[in-house]
């Protein structure tokens, strides 16, 4: 939806919403998008649409027509580029920064010559990016100009116009792939409890309070594990990496096969959870055993600095161990009685 207002902010020229837009934010520069370095630190409705820009012009492109309505300098009318970001240094010595396309490009016999006029000499590094920038023009294949009038083209679309659905494609390819990665499924589990869940979904993006998490918004702290009381504390390390941690696995995969989560992030680990249907107790034990681990040391970590409440790793894996059969029963996956017996054994092998 951003990028549907600004295309419509691009081609209502007339329409009075645009026209108010134009005199609050204007772009002597370009007609055809806002300026966004005078919105500054701006909390407004269209300050938010602005920040869309840089993915809209990734699949907008222009129409030179007559060249009379696209800055030179500052319009996207090369594909994917704007001159100005592009060559810094001879768009500062231009002695009109706001050119059109029409006052630089000029035909003979079919052929484009450009004319960009400098207020002062270049040397050095700014020349050579001169002359990088005339060879880049010069290149431009099939470029020129003719009576119609300047437009905006959305590429996405057959028609060449902006729709909501050629856009969503567009963002759906670009994050296909992150969605994909993403370990959804392994962390929203039926079985487990919301918090848990939500727990472990801060976890995968790095954004529980850890000790460097803290320290990156301001706060003045001793990065130092409390589990272990050696390591900076990070979410990789309590999670993984801390050796209290690693006791509360030792006890869990004790006399009974490992369970087998690897990975180098909480995120490639989180993925390792099984998503099949187990056929036996232990299998739905170790279907749910992370979240309970994970959540156990978590809940631990916290007991230590709030409460100054320490527990040792058995504990913490018993109460794992309880926690992941107490909701298992709880939903029916596995008989009481028969999570009972097993929860007794694994106790004693504990």
């Amino acid at each position: 939806m951003l990028a549907n207002w600004l295309w419509r902010f691009a081609v209502e020229r007339s329409s009075w919403w645009r026209i108010l837009i134009e005199i609050k934010y204007p772009n002597p520069r370009s007609i055809w998008q806002t300026d966004r370095a005078r919105m500054g630190f701006s909390h407004s409705v269209w300050a938010n649409i602005s920040k869309a820009y840089d993915f809209f012009w990734k699949f907008a492109s222009m129409d030179p027509g007559n060249g009379t309505s696209i800055s030179f300098w500052y319009d996207v009318w090369v594909p994917g580029m704007v001159l100005a970001s592009a060559f810094p240094r001879v768009a500062a010595a231009a002695v009109d920064p706001n050119a059109s396309l029409s006052d630089v490009a000029s035909f003979d016999d079919g052929t484009v010559r450009w004319s960009i006029t400098l207020k002062y000499s270049l040397r050095g590094g700014a020349e050579r990016e001169r002359v990088q920038l005339l060879n880049f023009l010069q290149n431009c294949e099939g470029f020129k100009l003719n009576s119609s009038p300047c437009r905006i083209i959305w590429n996405p679309d057959y028609n060449c116009k902006f729709s909501v659905r050629s856009c969503y494609k567009q963002v759906s390819k670009d994050f296909l792939v992150s969605v994909q990665d993403f370990p959804a499924k392994q962390i929203w589990r039926p079985v487990i409890p919301l918090k848990v869940c939500f727990f472990m979904w801060l976890a995968c993006h790095n954004r529980i309070l850890t000790m460097d998490n803290l320290m990156k918004r301001g706060w003045s702290l001793a990065s130092r594990c409390i589990l272990c009381c050696r390591e900076n504390e990070s979410a990789m390390h309590v999670l993984m990496e801390c050796d209290f941690t690693k006791d509360v696995w030792s006890f869990l995969n004790r006399n009974r096969a490992e369970l087998g989560f690897r990975g180098s992030d909480s995120s490639s680990v989180i993925k390792s959870v099984t998503l099949s249907e187990p056929v036996n107790v232990d299998g739905w034990f170790a279907s749910c055993i992370l979240h309970a681990v994970w959540w156990g040391v978590w809940i631990e970590r916290n007991q230590r600095i709030f409460e100054e409440k320490a527990s040792c790793a058995s504990v913490v894996a018993k109460k794992a161990a309880r926690h992941s059969m107490e909701w298992l029963v709880a939903h029916g996956k596995v008989e009481k009685s028969q999570g009972e017996g097993w929860l007794k054994d694994a106790m004693l092998a504990i």
